[in-house]
């Protein structure tokens, strides 16, 4: 039995789904199906009811669930103990892409970060942070920047660096140009566009109290360049969470939204000091941000 095997489980306890599950763990539904069997095979009892409409756990599956969270737990937090002691001096930073594709602040962190740690390479990893920080944490990144729009696990240290605001994006041809801010009411019967990245944002704009019967038609699209044009003629609007280039600063107008704030996350327990200087410096960029990039 392997925390691979008990991640796989767990994932598939929780979804009862194999097609959810994999598209969670990034691996094919067979590779899945694979682990499933194997641990199966080596407890000798079968964990999961399987047919062709639907998957549930066994009476074996579901005692074993809060075992296999335990023990999975437990590799995790041994993993967290031990990392004072590996070598690699490689920090992997788990970013939202939006944060280095149009956010001025990128260079400058990454400047100030190689200033403060010197001896260390950064890796950027673009991918959603995992629906399993402590997991990823553990294996996969040393920190993220993360939304937590819910409760995280204890072992994470949350670390709030800006205050979010978001913003539509509403050219002088839309019906709602010239506002100062718009609430969740102002937007009936209008259509949003808004990136995949921000998808629990959204999920949490339509079960807000007040939205309107008449409720605004949310559209994900890849990015705002596939909808430009029709932003430009005011057939829509997009969602953003800063102020690109690619629009004049009028066009943006505050959401009211109460949003959390944007967290470094890291693993409380982490023993390395390269860690701490690292909350530091994120902490500190950020306070500074308007200074830093002329907005002040």
């Amino acid at each position: 039995m392997n925390d691979h095997q008990l991640l796989c489980f767990l994932t598939v306890s929780r979804t009862l789904n194999f097609t959810t599950a994999a598209r969670e763990l990034y691996c094919t539904q067979p590779a899945l199906s694979y682990q499933i069997r194997s641990l199966e095979k080596e407890l000798d009892l079968a964990l999961f009811e399987r047919s062709t409409t639907r998957v549930a756990l066994t009476e074996a599956g579901r005692a074993f669930v809060p075992q296999a969270e335990g023990i999975y737990r437990s590799i995790l937090n041994a993993r967290t103990a031990l990392k004072g002691f590996a070598r690699r001096r490689t920090l992997t930073l788990r970013l939202p892409p939006v944060l280095l594709q149009r956010d001025p602040i990128y260079p400058i962190l990454m400047a100030r970060l190689h200033a403060a740690l010197p001896r260390y390479k950064f890796a950027v990893d673009t991918r959603p942070v995992s629906r399993n920080p402590h997991e990823m944490l553990c294996s996969e990144a040393d920190a993220a920047l993360y939304l937590p729009f819910g409760p995280l696990q204890p072992e994470i240290e949350r670390t709030p660096i800006l205050h979010n605001t978001f913003y539509l994006i509403v050219s002088p041809e839309h019906p709602l140009t010239g506002r100062s801010t718009l609430a969740l009411a102002d937007l009936a019967g209008q259509q949003l566009f808004y990136e995949p990245l921000y998808q629990e944002m959204v999920d949490l704009a339509v079960v807000q109290p007040g939205l309107p019967f008449s409720a605004p038609s949310w559209h994900m699209v890849e990015n705002y360049e596939c909808v430009y044009n029709d932003l430009l003629a005011g057939r829509g609007m997009f969602l953003c969470p800063m102020k690109y280039p690619a629009f004049p600063a009028a066009w943006y107008l505050p959401l009211q939204l109460p949003l959390p704030d944007t967290c470094l996350l890291t693993l409380r327990d982490d023993p390395r000091p390269e860690i701490q200087r690292l909350r530091e410096v994120f902490t500190a960029v950020y306070a500074s941000r308007a200074k830093l990039l002329g907005e002040a």
